[in-house]
């Protein structure tokens, strides 16, 4: 892919300073769109940016976000489009991963907190982008699932429903939105995922416009391996993840 292949795009990603949020915006940065990423962790998401902007040159936007506020979701939404010039792209990577544990050990308040984060939040920030997108008449709303048929592990059952559950909310997405212009896709992979493997599937299908239920790909060369190496070093090597 053509590092020119996604110049112009404007892209908000959630849940930016970390993990796969982070390694996402470190693959469209390296495929030329310019971004905004939200992070409850103010000072790193700003931090980021800066980094990305001394590195690579581009458009990196960092904001504040608490995906759980769905008024602050709109406002960084609103944010993103009058920094970048409009809005193509929301990816909604924010999440919130279980520190392990038995099921019945898991308090009610962790439980909700993983559904607040990793579904409701994505049902939140779907609805907002795609109220905007609606509009318009275009756009793509890009998901982080699980892969349909993945066992849940010890200390992840709500979190594996909830991400089952994001794979359902795209489903039914795709097709309502499909006649206006606006495409919804869904990146799954397994329990444990190489983060950039996510970043580089939530890319191509961006790049092709791909809707549905997108499998990760194996890992393989990475795009933009030069700008991504180059922030890494700044900001530490990347590591498999549970994914979200």
């Amino acid at each position: 892919m053509s590092r020119k292949t996604l110049a112009g795009k404007r892209v908000a990603i959630t849940g930016g300073a970390h993990g796969i949020g982070r390694e996402t915006a470190l693959a469209f940065l390296a495929e030329g769109a310019d971004i905004a990423i939200g992070d409850m962790d103010s000072g790193s998401v700003r931090a980021l940016a800066d980094h990305l902007v001394r590195i690579h040159g581009g458009t990196v936007v960092g904001l504040p976000l608490d995906v759980t506020d769905s008024l602050g979701f709109a406002g960084f939404l609103t944010c993103a489009d009058r920094k970048l010039g409009g809005l193509d792209v929301v990816v909604n990577a924010a999440d919130i991963v279980p520190t392990g544990g038995a099921f019945l050990a898991e308090t009610e308040a962790e439980a909700d907190r993983q559904i607040d984060v990793n579904l409701r939040a994505v049902i939140t920030g779907t609805r907002l982008a795609a109220a905007r997108f609606v509009e318009q008449g275009h756009g793509q709303i890009v998901n982080i699932g699980t892969a349909a048929g993945v066992p849940g592990a010890l200390g992840i059952a709500v979190y594996t429903a909830t991400r089952h559950g994001v794979v359902g909310l795209g489903a039914a997405l795709d097709r309502e939105f499909a006649e206006h212009g606006v495409t919804v896709s869904t990146v799954a992979a397994g329990a444990v995922c190489d983060t950039e493997a996510v970043a580089d599937t939530v890319v191509a299908c961006v790049a092709r416009q791909l809707g549905g239920l997108i499998t990760v790909r194996r890992p393989g060369a990475a795009r933009g391996a030069a700008v991504r190496e180059a922030a890494r070093r700044l900001l530490g090597a990347r590591t498999p993840a549970l994914l979200g």
